[in-house]
C-alpha cells in the first residue's frame, strides 16, 4: 500500500509553519508549532568563508606537484589545512609516450589519483618536431590524446616568445600561427588553455641593487629578460597574446599571474573588457596586485567578479615554494599553511598596510580589498566549478553511522544531524551555473535499518499541486521537489531507485531499470515535511528502508551511486549533487558516491 498524505495549517502561515508528516499503511498525521531548527539558517553557513575552508569547498586553479607518492601526500595535508579541497596540477606533463610506453603526464596523474577526488591536471605540449610542416597537426592530436587520458586543460609555460627557439635558432613568437590548430582543439574540446607569458615589469629592468625585485633576480638570473638583443619587449609579448585570445573566441583562456600584467590594472580591466573568452588567475601576485590602492581593487574584482579565480603558484617538490623563493629558503608546512591564511586576509579583510605572504618579492606592505561574500565565492570555487564543470572529480556525500532509529518529524533537531557533513544543493544540474541563493544542504544518516536524509530549502514563493491526490501524483516533478537518486550497485549503473519530496506532502518513489520505470514499487519510506514561512526554508526528513534500496545490506564504506536535486520552480532552477550537464536528471554516468562511514 502507497503512504498517504496529510496537510495541516496550524494557525496563520504568516506567523507559524505549515508541517505535513507522511507516514506508511495510514497513520494519523500530527503536527505542531515549528521550532527553528537547531541547524540554524541554510544560507547563513552558506555564505561564511570559514565553513568553505570547513567543507573543503576552494579549489586552487595553479599548484605544481612534483611526481612522486611522497609530493602528493605532502600537497593533500597542507590543502586540507588550508581548506582547499582540489588542486590543479599545471604542467602534469606531456603525453609523448616515454621508453616504456607511459607518458609523463599518465605517470603523474596516476600518482595523484591515488588520493580520489583531490587533483585535477593540465597537460603540456612537446614542441618536437616543431619545424616539420605538420607539427600542427601533431599537436592538435596531442590535445585529443591528452584530453582521453583525463587532461583537464593545456599549460603553457612563459617559454614562449622568451626560450622555445625554432631550428633556425628564433624565438617561437606566442602568436605563431602554427598554433592555431591547438588553440582551435582545445576551445573543441572544451580544456581552458592556461597560459604564462612575460614576467613582472622589474625583470626588464637594469639587473642591479637598485631593482625593486633584486632579491628574486640574484638568486634567479635566468629571470632577467633586460637584454634586448635576445629578449623581446614585455608589452610585445603581451600583445601577441591579446592577438591569440581575440583570434580564438571559443577557447577559454586562462591568463595567468593576474593576466601577465598586476602592475597595470587599467591593462587588466581593459584587456578582460575586450576579451569574453579571458580569464584570469592571481597566482602569486597578491604581493604587487596589494601594492594598488585597495579600493581600486576591489572595484575592479567586483566589476570582473565571474572572470577572476584562486591560484596561488604553491609548489611542492624537494622543499615547498610559496608563490616564489630563494635558494636558501626552506618553508614548513606551517609557513605554507601561513601562505593560504594570507591569501584569505587579503580577500576577506579590511586590513591596511601588512607585510605580504612572499617577502622575496619586495619589502613592500599591502592592503586587504574586504570582498562581499557573493563576491568571495564565485573566486574561491564558483568561477571554477563553472569552468571546469565536465573534468572535475565526481563529488562525494557521507553518510554518517547513527547507533538509533528516530521517526522523521521535519525538526531536524536530532543531535545527529549537526555531527553529519553536509553538501549543498547550489549548482544548475544542466550547466553547473551557481545559484546561492537557493543553496539547499543535505545530510544523510545511516543505521542498521534505514538511511536517512535531510534538505533544507530556502524559498521565496512555493510551488505545489493545489488540488488533493490520494496516491502518488506522476508528474510531482513539475513543481517544487526534492529528490534522490539511489543506486545501490554501481555495477549495474541503468537500474535505481528514485525519490520525490514535495513542500505539500506530497511523495513518490519508484523503481527503474531504463528505459523501464515501475511506478507501483512501493519503498516504505517515511518523512515528515516542515514548511517555514517566516524563515522562507522548508524542510524534508526522511527515512528510507536499507533493505528497499539494496538487496545486500551496507557496511562501513561501502559506496553507491547517488544524485541528488532540488526543483525550484519560480526561479527554473534544477539544482544537482552532481550536475549531469544535460537536460535530463537521468544520466547515471553523472551520479556521483555515497559512502556510508563507520
Amino acid at each position: 500500500m502507497k503512504p498517504l498524505s496529510f496537510a495541516l495549517a496550524l494557525g496563520s502561515v504568516s506567523a507559524l509553519a505549515v508541517i505535513f508528516i507522511q507516514l506508511n499503511h495510514g497513520a494519523a498525521a500530527t503536527a505542531g508549532t515549528a521550532a527553528d531548527s537547531s541547524l540554524g539558517h541554510p544560507l547563513e553557513a552558506g555564505l561564511s568563508p570559514a565553513v568553505w575552508r570547513e567543507e573543503k569547498r576552494a579549489i586552487d586553479l595553479h599548484l605544481h606537484v612534483e611526481a612522486r607518492p611522497e609530493r602528493f601526500e605532502r600537497a593533500v595535508r597542507i590543502l586540507d589545512a588550508a581548506g582547499v579541497g582540489i588542486g590543479t596540477i599545471l604542467g602534469s606533463g606531456t603525453v609523448t609516450p616515454g621508453p616504456d610506453g607511459v607518458s609523463q603526464f599518465e605517470r603523474s596523474k596516476t600518482l595523484a589519483d591515488a588520493h580520489p577526488g583531490r587533483f585535477i591536471h593540465f597537460m603540456l605540449l612537446d614542441f618536437s618536431g616543431w619545424d616539420e610542416p605538420e607539427w600542427g597537426a601533431r599537436a592538435a592530436e596531442q590535445i585529443a590524446s591528452g584530453h582521453r587520458l583525463g587532461a583537464t586543460g593545456l599549460k603553457e609555460f612563459k617559454r614562449l616568445g622568451l626560450f622555445l627557439k625554432d631550428g633556425a635558432g628564433k624565438l617561437i613568437r606566442v602568436d605563431d600561427p602554427k598554433l592555431d590548430p591547438v588553440w582551435k582543439k582545445c576551445g573543441e574540446l572544451g580544456m581552458p588553455v592556461s597560459i604564462h607569458v612575460a614576467d613582472p615589469k622589474a625583470f626588464w629592468e637594469p639587473y642591479n641593487g637598485d631593482n625593486e625585485r633584486w632579491a628574486e633576480l640574484e638568486d634567479h638570473p635566468d629571470w632577467w629578460f633586460g637584454n634586448s638583443e635576445k629578449y623581446p619587449d614585455r608589452m610585445e609579448l603581451l600583445e601577441s597574446l591579446d592577438r591569440v585570445v581575440a583570434r580564438h573566441p571559443e577557447t577559454t583562456f586562462v591568463c595567468v599571474h593576474f593576466a601577465n600584467n598586476a602592475e597595470d590594472l587599467q591593462w587588466v580591466d581593459a584587456a578582460l573588457d575586450r576579451n569574453p573568452n579571458m580569464m584570469a588567475d592571481i597566482a602569486a601576485r597578491i604581493p604587487e596586485i596589494g601594492r594598488h590602492p585597495p579600493d581600486l581593487v576591489r572595484k575592479l574584482f567586483i566589476k570582473h567578479q565571474d572572470r577572476i579565480l584562486l591560484g596561488t603558484d604553491f609548489m611542492v617538490y624537494s622543499k615547498l615554494i610559496l608563490g616564489s623563493g630563494g635558494d636558501e629558503e626552506v618553508p614548513t608546512d606551517g609557513d605554507a599553511l601561513t601562505f593560504y591564511q594570507k591569501t584569505w586576509k587579503w580577500f576577506e579583510t579590511a586590513d591596511k598596510n601588512w607585510q605580504h605572504m612572499t617577502p622575496i618579492q619586495g619589502g613592500w606592505t599591502i592592503s586587504s580589498i574586504d570582498l562581499p561574500p557573493e563576491v568571495l565565492r564565485k573566486i574561491y570555487f564558483d568561477n571554477a566549478r563553472k569552468l571546469l564543470c565536465r573534468a572535475l572529480p565526481l563529488p562525494v556525500i557521507h553518510a554518517t553511522r547513527i547507533s538509533r532509529d528516530f521517526v522523521p518529524d521535519g525538526c531536524l533537531n536530532e543531535p545527529e544531524w549537526a555531527q553529519s557533513r553536509p553538501v549543498r544543493l547550489e549548482y544548475r544540474s544542466a550547466d553547473s551555473h551557481p545559484v546561492p541563493n537557493l543553496g539547499t544542504p543535505v545530510r544523510v544518516l545511516w543505521s542498521d535499518q534505514f538511511l536517512y536524509l535531510s534538505f533544507e530549502c530556502p524559498f521565496v514563493n512555493l510551488s505545489t499541486f493545489d488540488t488533493p491526490h490520494s496516491g502518488e501524483r506522476i508528474g510531482l516533478w513539475e513543481n517544487d521537489v526534492v529528490e534522490l537518486f539511489a543506486c545501490s550497485d554501481p555495477s549495474r549503473p541503468l537500474q535505481y531507485t528514485e525519490y520525490q519530496w514535495a513542500p505539500n506532502g506530497e511523495s513518490l518513489d519508484l523503481k527503474l531499470a531504463l528505459p523501464e520505470r515501475d511506478f507501483e514499487w512501493d519503498s516504505g519510506m517515511q518523512s515528515a515535511v516542515r514548511v517555514d514561512d517566516v524563515a522562507k526554508v522548508w524542510r524534508a526528513e526522511i527515512r528510507i528502508p536499507l533493505k528497499a534500496l539494496s538487496e545486500v545490506m551496507p557496511g562501513a564504506g561501502s559506496r553507491w551511486r547517488v544524485n541528488l536535486f532540488r526543483h525550484d520552480r519560480q526561479h527554473r532552477a534544477g539544482l544537482a549533487f552532481s550536475p549531469t550537464l544535460e537536460p535530463s536528471f537521468h544520466l547515471p554516468v553523472r551520479f556521483g558516491w555515497l559512502v556510508f562511514d563507520p
